[in-house]
C-alpha cells in the first residue's frame, strides 16, 4: 500500500511540473482571478475554459524613450485551439496622468493590470455594461447576449488638387450582433481636438467609442432600460 501511495505521489507531482498551472500563487473572487506577476516570464494559470500564460513581463522605470512604456505585459490566452495575443501597456503608471490600452476585452473577458508601487497583478473578470474597455483589430467582446466585432480598420487621407495630402485618418468597421439580429456600423476617426465620444445606439444598447486606433478600440457599452 506504501508503494502504491507513493507511486500517486509521484505522478501528481510530474503533473503539477509539466502544466505548470499550479505553480502560480492566484486570488479567485467572485468569477475573477487575480494573479501577482513578476518580471520576465510568469507561470500559466488555468481560469474557467481559459489558460492564461503572462509570456513576459516588462518594467522599466525610467523608459528610454517617450515612446517606450513603463510597463508592458506579453500576455497568450488559449482557448481550446484558439491563441490570442495581445500587450497590455502602461505609461507613467507612478502619475494621475498615466495612459494605458486595458483592460482588453477578448470574449466575454476583461484583462486589467493593478499596479501598485513595485507590484503588479494581472486581473481577470467577466465583461459587464458601464465598464471601459479595448478590443484589439479582430477580437470579438461578449457582453451579455451581445457581440461587438471590431471587423476593420483602412487608412485614408484627403488631397489637396494639387495632389498634396491634407489630412490621415482611419476608417472603422464594427459588426454588432445579439441572437439572430445583426448590424454593421462604419465610422471615421475620432475628432482628437475634442473631447467627445462618438455614440452608438442599436436596439437596447448605447456604446460610447472613447478612442481610436489601427490597433484597438477604446469603448463602454451600456444597455437601456427597457
Amino acid at each position: 500500500m506504501k508503494v502504491f501511495e507513493t507511486n500517486i505521489s509521484i505522478l501528481l507531482l510530474v503533473f503539477i511540473q509539466f502544466t505548470g498551472y499550479a505553480q502560480s500563487e492566484h486570488n479567485m473572487i467572485n468569477s475573477s482571478i487575480i494573479i501577482p506577476l513578476k518580471t520576465g516570464k510568469n507561470p500559466s494559470s488555468l481560469f474557467e475554459k481559459l489558460v492564461i500564460e503572462p509570456a513576459n513581463l516588462f518594467i522599466q522605470s525610467k523608459p528610454i524613450n517617450k515612446d517606450s512604456p513603463h510597463i508592458q505585459l506579453e500576455l497568450n490566452v488559449f482557448e481550446n485551439n484558439t491563441k490570442y495575443t495581445t500587450f497590455l501597456w502602461c505609461y507613467d503608471a507612478s502619475s494621475d496622468s498615466e495612459k494605458a490600452n486595458y483592460p482588453k476585452a477578448y470574449q466575454n473577458y476583461s484583462f486589467d493590470l493593478k499596479i501598485d508601487k513595485e507590484e503588479v497583478a494581472l486581473v481577470v473578470e467577466k465583461l459587464d455594461f458601464g465598464k471601459t474597455m479595448f478590443i484589439d483589430l479582430g477580437q470579438t467582446a461578449v457582453i451579455g447576449k451581445l457581440e461587438i466585432l471590431f471587423e476593420d480598420c483602412v487608412g485614408e487621407r484627403s488631397e489637396d488638387i494639387n495632389g498634396n495630402q491634407t489630412d490621415a485618418f482611419n476608417s472603422y468597421t464594427i459588426s454588432l450582433s445579439e441572437e439572430d439580429k445583426q448590424k454593421t456600423v462604419s465610422f471615421m476617426s475620432l475628432n482628437k481636438h475634442e473631447e467627445k465620444a462618438l455614440t452608438i445606439e442599436w436596439k437596447h444598447y448605447k456604446i460610447w467609442i472613447l478612442e481610436d486606433s489601427e490597433k484597438a478600440l477604446k469603448l463602454i457599452v451600456f444597455k437601456k432600460d427597457s
